[in-house]
């Protein structure tokens, strides 16, 4: 046998050895590669699908916000209990829009109180931090907006503490309110300087800036 025949030989017969071997694990182990494969193929299209929901469900609660904002025009009560109802069963972020609009809809009503409790869900319930300190800031609006009744202007004010930070996009805002919420509680010298801060802030957007002077001008005049 010459050295071409022979190394033709030699390898068929390592070519059958490889397809017993290959054989025998796949007897051994066909079963569980199987089921593996289709375990990540129902994996795949398992997460295909709970997309594809997740979008339509989101897709759904934008449609019924919409539709509830422009109820707002013909039917407040009927557009508020819309948005109540999305507030508690809708998607995170749309669930979030759809309270705090619940909450601007109860304060232009004049019910503060129901108001405030919204705007206090927010700010236990929303994941962005934006939202929830949107939602502080609101709070606080609208307990001033009740010029009469008794307001726990301390808590709030303490609640407003992290957005006055330079570090927060809210801190014009805050800082604003925490001294008109100083002044309604009585601390009228902590409220002259705070705006004798953020009227004298560059930083600070104009408006801002006239409003503080404009209210210790009032204090001042008080």
């Amino acid at each position: 046998m010459n050295d071409l025949s022979q190394e033709s030989l030699l390898r068929e017969i390592d070519e059958d050895i490889r397809r017993e071997r290959y054989a025998r694990l796949w007897k051994r182990f066909g079963n569980y590669i199987v089921a593996a494969v289709v375990a990540v193929l129902l994996g795949i299209g398992g997460y295909q699908f709970w997309q594809h929901r997740v979008e339509a469900q989101r897709e759904e609660a934008s449609a019924r916000l919409s539709s509830a904002t422009a109820l707002i025009a013909t039917d407040r009560a009927a557009a508020e209990q819309n948005l109540a109802s999305l507030a508690s069963d809708g998607p995170a972020g749309i669930a979030v829009l759809a309270a705090l609009r619940q909450a601007a809809l109860l304060a232009e009503g004049g019910d503060g109180q129901a108001a405030r409790a919204v705007y206090q869900q927010v700010q236990r319930s929303a994941s962005d931090p934006l939202y929830r300190d949107l939602a502080v800031l609101r709070e606080g609006m609208v307990a001033l907006g009740k010029e009469n009744v008794p307001i726990d202007a301390d808590a709030l004010i303490e609640k407003l503490k992290p957005l006055t930070a330079d570090s927060s996009p809210w801190r014009f805002s805050a800082r604003e309110l925490t001294a008109l919420l100083a002044s309604r509680s009585g601390q009228v010298t902590e409220a002259r300087n705070l705006l004798q801060t953020l009227s004298a802030d560059p930083l600070a957007p104009p408006d801002v800036r006239e409003r503080a002077q404009q209210l210790m001008g009032d204090l001042a005049g008080g």
